[in-house]
């Protein structure tokens, strides 16, 4: 079952876009423009991206009206990936947005959630 995203918000005078399933945080790890937010049982609970429409390669005016989107992440023994599926209401466009990330979460054995925002 898909856990649910609490929280999506955009800060557009700093070009700052942030989701969060509202998991307490254990850790965050800052990777170049993005930070990623740890649960206490070791999963992606959140997300802040840094310049975001420029990262995403959304319109600032886009990314402050979204109202669905989806995070699929794959867990793997090194690494995760994670995939934004976002709406938008403009012209019913919906776009997939690839963030693939290498990092080591202590996963032993590969295991793939949903979180889903709508």
């Amino acid at each position: 079952m898909a856990r649910q995203i609490k929280t999506i918000d955009y800060d557009a005078d700093n070009d700052i876009f942030f989701i969060s399933d509202g998991e307490k945080v254990k850790a965050s790890l800052d990777i170049g423009d993005f930070v990623l937010d740890v649960s206490h049982n070791n999963l992606l609970c959140g997300m802040e991206i840094m310049s975001a429409s420029e990262n995403l390669g959304i319109n600032k005016d886009v990314l402050s009206n979204i109202k669905n989107i989806k995070m699929s992440i794959t867990y793997k023994t090194n690494n995760i990936y994670v995939l934004l599926m976002i709406s938008f209401n403009k012209n019913k466009k919906e776009v997939n947005v690839q963030i693939p990330l290498t990092l080591s979460l202590g996963h032993k054995s590969p295991r793939k959630e949903i979180l889903v925002y709508n």
